[in-house]
């Protein structure tokens, strides 16, 4: 049987119109879920795991930053080495907290709003603190480095000295009080906090230099399809909250909770 052609249009119609409301209506669906960001596991004051929820001053930033955009995110937490590589990789979109340098630079995309700034330093034990008014100083020197992280570009293009890498901050001053490394390299605010819940370094270490004090970022992803826009909106957030002084509470709310968590 032969269709005229009014008819023809018809079934052709009918015969398309199935598979493109099941591709509209895929698309909507992974538009509505929230896009994965990654949030390091271990870094408390600013990003931890902590009483089975994602928590910290820079966790606070980034969800009222997609918030006030109007973006919805959801907070992956892992070692923040694992974190870079899989925003590297595409399988995450961004991950925090990045201290960049060129090497960064050209591997991920940055925002033009940072987290947040703070000091990255040199720790001895507190009976052989003396000040370290030179880098070149630690030559044939044993420096415990936690995995992944970066600490400016002077210090990790010091090539003489003893790089000792660990899992955590926690494992380099544990090195450092047993005497197998000669220093380690630490946020203040992080190993102040590690000092705080951990008896045995309470009063043992002391900085004797300021490494770094770097601008902390999310960094996105070259190989995700939503990362360019994800940055967009990011930075959209930051300007909006640091604007009508939600960011600046947030420091506050921190810095006056002497590192405990605030409440929520």
């Amino acid at each position: 049987m032969r269709h005229s052609p009014p008819a023809l249009l018809h079934v052709c119609f009918q015969l398309l119109a199935v598979p493109l409301f099941l591709v509209l209506t895929g698309l909507a669906s992974l538009a509505a879920e929230p896009l994965l960001v990654g949030a390091e596991d271990d870094w408390y004051p600013y990003t931890a795991v902590r009483d089975g929820r994602i928590q910290g001053m820079s966790v606070d930033i980034v969800k009222a930053a997609f918030a006030a955009s109007g973006t919805s995110v959801e907070l992956v937490a892992c070692p923040y080495a694992r974190c870079m590589q899989r925003v590297l990789k595409g399988e995450l979109v961004a991950c925090f907290n990045t201290a960049p340098d060129t090497r960064i630079a050209t591997l991920y995309r940055l925002p033009q709003e940072p987290l947040f700034s703070a000091d990255i330093l040199l720790w001895a034990r507190r009976e052989d603190a003396t000040p370290v008014e030179d880098l070149g100083r630690l030559r044939d020197r044993r420096v415990a480095v936690t995995l992944g992280y970066e600490y400016g570009e002077l210090f990790d293009s010091l090539q003489l000295m003893q790089r000792v890498p660990v899992r955590k901050d926690l494992n380099g001053f544990l090195m450092l009080s047993h005497r197998r490394v000669d220093y380690m390299v630490a946020y203040r605010e992080t190993a102040e906090r590690l000092f705080q819940e951990t008896p045995a370094l309470q009063g043992a270490f002391a900085p004797v230099a300021t490494v770094h004090r770097p601008q902390l970022y999310l960094s996105f992803s070259r190989h995700h399809p939503e990362a360019e826009t994800l940055l967009q909106r990011y930075d959209q957030g930051m300007r909006l909250i640091r604007a009508d002084g939600r960011y600046q509470a947030i420091l506050d709310r921190w810095q006056h909770s002497g590192g405990d968590s605030p409440a929520h």
